[in-house]
């Protein structure tokens, strides 16, 4: 009997520390925001550097990555249709 209460006993601490682990590996959903919206200007930053002595080009690549940022962000749960129009404000005065 004792050793069944040791069992249960170690078995839900092994339970305890698994999903308090787990939860703390999941990120708030403004912080997965705030990257996602980083991550695209750094990526626009990049695509207007690498394009800077062409600016046809640079006006043109700018462009496919906003419709390429525009459609992740209308499929993405996190983002709202009025915030993903303002990234996209934001994204274009870069």
């Amino acid at each position: 009997m004792e050793i069944l209460l040791f069992v249960l006993i170690l078995m839900s601490l092994v339970a305890y520390l698994l999903f308090k682990l787990n939860y703390k590996k999941t990120k708030k959903p403004t912080i997965k925001k705030h990257e996602i919206i980083e991550q695209y200007k750094n990526e626009l930053r990049n695509i207007l550097t690498i394009h800077k002595n062409n600016k046809e080009k640079q006006l043109h690549e700018k462009k496919q990555f906003l419709q390429k940022c525009n459609s992740e962000l209308s499929r993405n749960i996190f983002f709202t249709q009025a915030e993903s129009k303002q990234i996209i404000q934001q994204l274009a005065q870069l």
